[in-house]
């Protein structure tokens, strides 16, 4: 299939049109995958073409890339019904142009900007002639940790005006190319930090509230909410919580050293408070210390009685006797 666009190609594994026996369109026909959902489309030239249809993952990101020419595209609460993944999209227009209606917002699709698109409401694509895009789906739960208010749609240059918005369309072109190659912690290291150079272009966009102190506040939280769900596994480091979380291990240590606690002592406060509350529950009396210290992501017995003593005074076998 041949492309022609405004921008340096990017490379995408094409669907072929065949895939989705969209030759026999007589009117509105719907096509769906699991990987990016579901739309109808709707052919008003005899010359039609469905070009390209690409995804790639990046984490819990998806990259798409689709190229249409007389085809007009809608997403409705049918479409949506089906597939429960509540998302938003930024995207790259990279040829043409397209009229569409984003739940009740019209807005203009051009080369040359950068799109922020709720990606969970109904739509209505109106591509004028023959349109090609790149795009990046977001699930809705990582804008939410970053951004208090997030927009149906909001549009910025790549004319050299908005750094921000550059920053960020630099940075996902770069990590598109590199995606395929990466291991798991790497994506999740890279998902956390498109996210947040998404929240850093929502700055100052009408009815959003992103600031320093908010995107602080939502790294923090997220590595509290690993934590908790995670201090039992053995052998958990700041450059694994780091990993998981999407920042650097270097930020990490930022975060809970101006909080005056190190996230390393947070961790090992959260497993000594649900050690002891395990040894004060009458229904776990039959359990013994050291399964209580496991349980609780202590290696052996005696670093974990240590560490009690510290902290409560007594030994743990004080306090299951009662003292």
């Amino acid at each position: 299939m041949s492309i022609v666009a405004s921008r340096p190609r990017l490379p995408v594994a094409p669907y072929p049109a065949s895939r989705y026996d969209v030759a026999r369109v007589p009117s509105w026909q719907t096509i769906a995958d699991p990987q990016w959902g579901e739309l109808d489309m709707l052919p008003h030239r005899e010359d039609w073409r469905l070009d390209r249809l690409g995804t790639r993952a990046l984490g819990a990101l998806r990259y798409n890339h689709f190229a249409i020419d007389g085809l007009r595209l809608r997403r409705t609460p049918r479409n949506l019904s089906r597939f429960d993944d509540p998302c938003y999209v930024v995207a790259l227009p990279m040829a043409g142009a397209s009229r569409n209606r984003i739940d009740r917002e019209s807005i203009e699709i051009t080369p040359g900007r950068i799109y922020f698109l709720h990606g969970a409401v109904s739509a209505d694509i109106q591509p004028q002639g023959r349109y090609e895009t790149f795009n990046l789906k977001i699930p809705t739960h990582l804008l939410k940790q970053r951004v208090a208010s997030l927009p149906t749609a909001h549009a910025a240059e790549l004319d050299g005006s908005n750094p921000r918005a550059e920053l960020l369309g630099h940075h996902l072109r770069h990590a598109y190319r590199v995606a395929e190659h990466l291991g798991a912690g790497e994506a999740s290291l890279l998902e956390g930090q498109i996210c947040d150079l998404v929240a850093l272009m929502l700055r100052g966009a009408p009815g959003t509230c992103c600031d320093d102190r908010s995107l602080v506040a939502a790294h923090k939280r997220r590595v509290l909410d690993f934590i908790a769900a995670n201090h039992a596994m053995e052998g958990l480091t700041a450059e694994g919580i780091a990993r998981s979380c999407g920042i650097s291990e270097r930020y990490l240590h930022k975060l809970f050293h101006d909080s005056g606690q190190p996230v390393m002592e947070r961790l090992k406060e959260l497993r000594l408070q649900k050690a002891k509350a395990m040894l004060v529950n009458p229904a776990l009396s039959s359990l013994p210390v050291s399964e209580v210290a496991y349980r609780n992501g202590f290696r052996s017995l005696s670093s974990f009685s240590r560490a009690f003593r510290v902290r409560f005074g007594a030994a743990p076998s004080r306090l299951r006797g009662g003292g």
